[in-house]
């Protein structure tokens, strides 16, 4: 699976050429996936919390922020079960 940038992908630009390599940017506990466009921008300015990350990245007529709160391919926040999964409702055979 391709990844894509988080902003363009917003904007709704097509996705970059092979020749643009995508960054993973850690920032705070979030994984940000960006173009090497975006990902310039957001060293230049030293960004250093999310917040202020998606304070850079404003829709263009509008209020809003351009990056959802939770990352796409960020699963460290919801860790698995630590029971594994649950069993089905169901009856098995060889139960009385």
């Amino acid at each position: 699976m391709a990844r894509k940038c988080e902003i363009c992908e917003a904007l709704g630009k097509p996705a970059p050429s092979v020749a643009n390599k995508m960054s993973r940017l850690l920032i705070e506990d979030r994984i940000v996936v960006l173009c090497a466009d975006h990902a310039t921008r957001v060293r230049e300015r030293a960004v250093s919390s999310i917040d202020e990350l998606r304070g850079m990245f404003r829709e263009p007529r509008g209020k809003r922020a351009l990056l959802t709160r939770r990352a796409p391919i960020d699963r460290r926040i919801f860790p698995a079960r630590p029971e594994g999964r649950r069993a089905s409702s169901g009856r098995r055979a060889s139960d009385p």
